[in-house]
């Protein structure tokens, strides 16, 4: 066990050495660049350090937690090379995807084999925990892919409520982020009603997460978001300012939101959108539901059995998965 508590800058650099180092021992040689070529798009890394974080703050050997948390990166890598595959994407993180790289067979194998190999990279963890591990694992994995599901289907209906929305980004988003949280405090031989109240936390951080990206996505500045302003509206995403705005409309102006989905002129269609979405009110409803969801998150890390300093770094976490402009 480490002595000193390391920061999440220091988890970063382990997390990131035994990816390089060790992660990979055992993966078919046939699919190590298609792989390579995915996992180095590196973001922040936030599932595995989220994992680590929470057995840290239990008391916990991070060595341990290294296989666990490396199988939630590569289990959330996975998915991205399949999306990219399901989107027709051809660019991620300013470089090709897999399948435009690689072509589209080697990109389904590619994905196929990380999947398997996640659920090894589990099996690393303590044998002790390993049960307890692969209940959460499964069920959050199986719920990614039905998330992704109805992520799909959501593009051949016109109108989705909030309910079917919500169960979307939080099978989709949020469940891998809850269970990197319980499986990390797991590690960390954390109590049962510690772990359910970590998994609380993750769920509604990663809710009001999918919803800021929502709201950035209308209503963020361009520079900062990183890409253009209102790609959601060109492709007719069902997000949680269009819910909001059918929701709030009354018939004329349902009709209007309508009519703009066969709209091609891409500039006219982002400006009357976000004319209607201003009209409605739709920008102050979406912000109060998402602050909602992270004040609901921080209300489940308060209720933790932990002393404020253990707290800490996952009050940090927070701050970086919702402060942020893109």
């Amino acid at each position: 066990m480490f002595e000193e508590t390391l920061t999440i800058g220091q988890l970063q650099q382990q997390l990131e050495s035994y990816l390089q180092k060790d992660a990979f021992s055992g993966f078919p040689e046939v699919l190590q660049e298609s792989t390579s070529h995915i996992m180095q798009m590196k973001g922040k890394r936030i599932r595995p350090v989220m994992l680590l974080t929470a057995c840290q703050a239990f008391g916990g050997d991070i060595s341990r937690a290294m296989g666990p948390a490396s199988a939630m990166e590569v289990y959330h890598n996975f998915s991205l090379v399949h999306d990219d595959i399901i989107d027709e994407a051809d660019i991620r993180r300013g470089r090709p995807t897999v399948h435009k790289s690689f072509g589209l067979n080697k990109a389904i194998l590619t994905g196929d084999a990380m999947l398997l190999h996640s659920f090894v990279l589990l099996k690393r963890g303590p044998d002790d925990k390993l049960s307890a591990m692969l209940k959460v694992f499964s069920k959050a994995t199986t719920q990614v892919m039905e998330g992704e599901q109805y992520d799909v289907n959501f593009e051949d209906i016109p109108e989705v409520t909030e309910e079917e929305y919500m169960m979307m980004i939080e099978f989709k988003t949020s469940v891998l982020l809850a269970a990197s949280l319980q499986i990390g405090a797991i590690i960390g031989n954390a109590s049962p009603e510690d772990q359910q109240r970590i998994y609380d936390f993750g769920l509604n951080l990663g809710l009001a997460f999918q919803i800021k990206d929502d709201y950035l996505d209308a209503f963020g500045d361009e520079k900062s978001f990183g890409k253009k302003i209102g790609g959601d509206i060109l492709m007719n995403k069902k997000t949680y300012l269009l819910i909001t705005a059918l929701k709030q409309a009354d018939a004329e102006t349902r009709k209007k939101i309508f009519d703009l989905f066969e709209v091609q002129d891409e500039d006219k269609k982002i400006a009357q959108m976000l004319e209607i979405f201003t009209m409605l009110g739709v920008n102050e409803i979406t912000f109060a539901k998402m602050e909602a969801l992270y004040r609901q998150s921080l209300e489940a890390l308060n209720r933790l059995t932990l002393d404020k300093e253990s707290k800490k770094m996952l009050f940090e976490l927070a701050e970086m998965v919702y402060h942020r402009t893109h």
